[in-house]
């Protein structure tokens, strides 16, 4: 574990981008940072310039209030985390708020952010959470929504879903480790790929567990249900990002099914009214197809187990809610 405080002239080396719209907060933080010998901060006023800022350079750690004005904080860190901006997805966040209302955090969270602090804050609190993200970042996990650290409070919990661990620039650079570009560069492409290839799986378990809920309401002639509709667009959106993500991958040759099951989801939402029964009975055999395209080791039964498994918690779930 690094010890921040023995060795404070590492921290010279640490990048930071600080955005907060609070000209006199700012300016106060950014010295209190100063004085830790974080003295590698730049200011930013605005999310439009954070944005140009990653496209240029890749900083060790960013922390941000979720309500700096022009852009949503967390449509930026979740176009970090996909590769969208820059050329590192992995650079820690910090996101600081004032009024913690549950739909911003619950987007704040659900856009891969490490850590979240309710103001006001101290530069202790500052200084604790950079130790924390360094000694002890969570590893990033991949669902077919979110990429980004670990966010269960029970981590012993059991899940099928891996840790995957992510280069860390922060805390090489506190550690005094020297970063040399090309070896980064080769970190971040592996971890890169590491989490595509899970992002794929999760993709294909996700759109066998939708038409396990898509099925139902079609054989019950539930076609006025705003769910059916919004299951059969969800299966469309990530059919088409599995499709694109296989380019290139052990996985290419499920491109064709991917297609398919476009082909058969658009057309489903153009007559939703009255649905072709040839293509209601190719949703599941191709579903299934796509699954275990990305498992071929994996035996049939097993797998729909697990869906089947998947679908009962949901409408339990549900249930509850009603």
């Amino acid at each position: 574990m690094v010890d921040l405080g023995r060795r404070p002239d590492t921290r010279r080396n640490v990048e930071i981008l600080f955005g907060e719209p609070e000209r006199q907060l700012r300016s106060n933080i950014r010295l209190a940072l100063r004085n830790e010998k974080f003295e590698n901060v730049l200011d930013v006023e605005n999310v439009g310039q954070v944005r140009q800022l990653l496209m240029t350079r890749a900083p060790d750690l960013v922390i941000i209030d979720a309500e700096t004005k022009g852009g949503s904080v967390a449509e930026l860190i979740h176009d970090v985390r996909y590769g969208n901006i820059g050329n590192n997805p992995f650079i820690p966040f910090i996101v600081t708020m004032w009024r913690p209302t549950e739909m911003l955090v619950q987007g704040v969270a659900n856009s891969g952010t490490d850590d979240l602090l309710v103001k006001p804050i101290s530069p202790q609190q500052l200084v604790d959470r950079i130790k924390v993200l360094t000694d002890n970042r969570k590893p990033f996990v991949v669902t077919s929504d979110y990429i980004g650290p670990d966010r269960r409070k029970d981590s012993s919990r059991g899940s099928d879903i891996p840790l995957i661990e992510v280069p860390n620039t922060l805390s090489a650079k506190i550690s005094g480790e020297r970063i040399d570009p090309t070896k980064l560069t080769a970190l971040v492409n592996r971890a890169q790929n590491t989490i595509n290839d899970q992002r794929l799986k999760r993709n294909a378990f996700q759109i066998c567990f939708l038409v396990g809920l898509i099925l139902p309401a079609l054989a019950e002639n539930r076609l006025d249900d705003p769910e059916l509709e919004d299951n059969l667009r969800k299966v469309l959106t990530i059919s088409r990002d599995t499709a694109e993500r296989m380019m290139g991958t052990e996985y290419e040759h499920v491109s064709n099914l991917c297609n398919n099951m476009i082909d058969v989801v658009e057309r489903l939402l153009d007559n939703l009214m009255s649905p072709s029964t040839k293509d209601v009975s190719l949703l599941k055999p191709v579903s299934d197809a796509i699954l275990l395209g990305f498992h071929p080791t994996s035996d049939a039964a097993t797998m729909a187990g697990e869906i089947n498994t998947a679908l009962s918690a949901y409408d339990r779930r549900q249930k509850k809610r009603d």
